[in-house]
């Protein structure tokens, strides 16, 4: 029986990202894509911590502390996809600026269907070398497959939303920590992925410590960047929960999907990516919020 279940692993996988992104679709609308232009300084500021420091980042870890080259291709797979729902939901329980936080998933999500692709095989060629021969991701193909793995859920989540915004809007509280339960159903998958290759410990044990420097780095840099341009404390606090809160079941997903990597040992980096963040979320909610509240009191 548990064969049986570790051979479907990789498609539950898919199947909960498809529900995680559908979800994070119904709370979307038009005017979260276009937020850009009243808040254009916050906007861009988070995107580029999202789409180019977040993996910057990652490669510099993957650089300087010595890891195996499949915890290192973990940890870029994990840099290369932007937080979701969760994101969201720490945001709001942050007291930070939710609409941003919200616009900056509607555009991530879209742009990552490009970045996502160049930035794991440029991964694949100078970590992996020649061992990436074997895996092989054409970029119009990876393009499609990534598509229907979270810009098509969205879509249709946002269509759902316009046809039926009382029930989408009703819904919106059972979404948000609806998503918190898909990630730990998601880390039950893995380990027992992960059991079947070998142990499950020594894979999470391997990618701990840089998992923790990419949380960290990811939530400073966030934070700072924000601050250095003079954006508020609340969108300072949304940029850096949306850079350093990364969603692993799309990491998980990627590495693990048999259309993509195609490799549960890569698939152990994002796994152990969600543990952290959702410990480290407790500390980082519990400051922030203080920080904001400690601030409109003044």
């Amino acid at each position: 029986m548990t064969d049986i279940l570790s051979s479907y692993i990789p498609y539950i996988l898919q199947v909960l990202l498809f529900l995680v992104m559908f979800g994070m679709g119904m709370t979307l609308t038009v005017p979260d894509f276009t937020r850009v232009g009243i808040a254009p300084k916050a906007v861009i500021t988070g995107l580029v911590n999202q789409i180019i420091l977040v993996p910057l980042i990652a490669y510099g870890i993957v650089i300087l502390v010595p890891m195996e080259p499949i915890m290192a291709m973990g940890l870029m797979v994990c840099a290369c996809s932007p937080g979701g729902a969760v994101s969201n939901l720490f945001s709001y329980l942050s007291k930070g600026d939710t609409a941003l936080s919200i616009t900056l998933t509607a555009i991530s999500s879209i742009v990552t269907i490009f970045t996502i692709p160049l930035i794991i095989n440029f991964s694949l060629d100078t970590i992996l070398g020649e061992a990436s021969k074997s895996i092989q991701l054409p970029l119009g193909r990876t393009i499609f497959n990534i598509f229907k793995l979270t810009a098509l859920p969205v879509f249709l989540g946002m269509f759902l939303n316009y046809k039926f915004p009382k029930s989408a809007e009703k819904g919106k509280p059972v979404i948000k920590w609806g998503s918190i339960t898909v990630i730990i159903l998601a880390l039950i998958f893995m380990v027992l992925k992960l059991e079947e290759i070998g142990d499950s410990w020594s894979f999470l044990n391997a990618a701990f410590f840089s998992v923790v420097l990419l949380n960290f780095f990811t939530l400073a840099i966030g934070f700072i960047s924000a601050k250095s341009i003079k954006l508020s404390t609340k969108q300072a606090v949304t940029i850096s929960i949306e850079s350093g809160m990364q969603n692993n079941v799309l990491g998980m997903t990627l590495a693990m999907s048999p259309s993509l990597l195609n490799s549960p040992e890569m698939a152990a980096t994002p796994g152990v990516y969600g543990v952290v963040m959702s410990v480290l979320a407790i500390g980082v909610i519990f400051i922030y919020k203080r920080m904001i509240l400690r601030e409109e009191k003044v």
